[in-house]
């Protein structure tokens, strides 16, 4: 076994595990994402905020608003874990490491070579769909090309096997859709736990007014920054996650119109007129009349 076949066998393996432990595979995420997010913060993020707001309180100075400054708060730690779930959650619901639009652009079932429709060529085609879904699992063109197949084998009826397969296209979205539930809370989420940091922040800063009063600002300009850095850092995740969003959705409609598209334009189209061109012929060796909706003179 060379190392491509040993590399795809493990990913689908994996790819299979994690669509029967989809909640085990997001808690997961979670857990490295605020580990990862921690660790930054306390290796980076907490030793140049703190040595910001010393130099700033001995010398009585508002301190830079330096990156590490700007992410020092618990609100922005937490809108960061929460982006950086959002992503993971983004990319195994959208299969982002699964790559199923090659198969449209290559004639995986050879449809080229195909002259004649039989029950014998249905198999070949079913086979070579089994086939190419051994290598990619989970493939909306694969499953809905073969239950088209199989409508086809059972009854022969193309008009059936089209709404089948657009009917698997629309169930694959719709199923999407509701696993983006907690994908869509987070992103509500975001914005608001950085509007809690504005709060607070202004919170803090009228709790200091007699301080500013007295002459001393910095500690209602730091409770003013608590507040507009958080929700600066909010807003910022929110729309880079919702752009990220909005492409990978956007990618997963392109591929359920181009599914549809394969199996009306391509497969059914090509079986549905060497069915008729059979029939045409088997017609004319009998010597039958003409197909039905032609008047003879």
């Amino acid at each position: 076994m060379n190392e491509n076949t040993a590399s795809a066998s493990l990913r689908r393996r994996l790819m299979a595990w994690s669509a029967g432990h989809s909640l085990v595979l997001d808690i997961i995420g979670l857990m490295l994402s605020a580990l990862i997010v921690h660790g930054f913060y306390v290796l980076y993020i907490d030793p140049l905020a703190g040595d910001a707001m010393r130099t700033a309180a001995a010398t009585a100075t508002v301190p830079e608003r330096t990156l590490a400054v700007i992410l020092k708060d618990i609100e922005q730690e937490i809108c960061i874990v929460l982006g950086l779930w959002s992503a993971w959650l983004l990319a195994f619901r959208y299969r982002l490491f699964e790559n199923e639009g090659y198969l449209l652009e290559v004639d995986f079932l050879e449809l080229g070579k195909v002259t004649e429709y039989s029950q014998p060529v249905l198999a070949g085609l079913q086979r070579k769909v089994d086939d190419a879904s051994a290598h990619v699992s989970g493939s909306l063109l694969l499953s809905s090309a073969g239950l088209a197949l199989d409508r086809i084998r059972l009854n022969g009826a193309f008009h059936e096997a089209n709404e089948v397969a657009a009917e698997a296209c629309d169930l694959h979205l719709e199923m999407l859709h509701s696993k983006l539930a907690i994908n869509r809370y987070v992103l509500w989420a975001i914005p608001s736990i950085g509007f809690l940091g504005t709060v607070r922040g202004i919170g803090e800063a009228l709790t200091r007014a007699g301080e500013a009063m007295a002459g001393d600002i910095s500690g209602v300009a730091a409770s003013l920054g608590i507040a507009f850095n958080s929700t600066f850092v909010a807003l910022f995740v929110s729309l880079v996650l919702m752009l990220f969003s909005s492409m990978l959705q956007g990618r997963e409609e392109r591929l359920a119109a181009n599914c549809k598209h394969f199996v009306s334009s391509q497969l059914i189209a090509r079986l549905s007129a060497l069915a008729k061109s059979s029939g045409a012929e088997e017609a004319a060796a009998s010597g039958q009349s003409p197909a039905i909706g032609e008047s003879s003179v």
